[in-house]
């Protein structure tokens, strides 16, 4: 993900990603923690777009 510098700004660091998760794990909704190509450290972020998905089933038809 690509952060850009005034947003990184505005974001709380976490030097480690144990302490961002543990952050997110607290908060009432879905945070995922990365790592800042700007600051090097971790940021919260619950955006999902550009995520991988897991992958589909290959053995299941997807009927019941």
């Amino acid at each position: 993900m690509k952060t850009r510098p005034a947003i990184c700004n505005r974001k709380k660091r976490f030097a480690t990603r144990e302490a961002a998760e543990e952050v997110a794990a607290r908060a009432p909704f879905k945070l995922r923690v990365y790592k800042c190509s700007l600051c090097r450290r971790f940021h919260l972020t619950s955006r999902t777009k550009g995520m991988k998905l897991p992958p589909r089933d290959p053995g299941g038809s997807g009927c019941a």
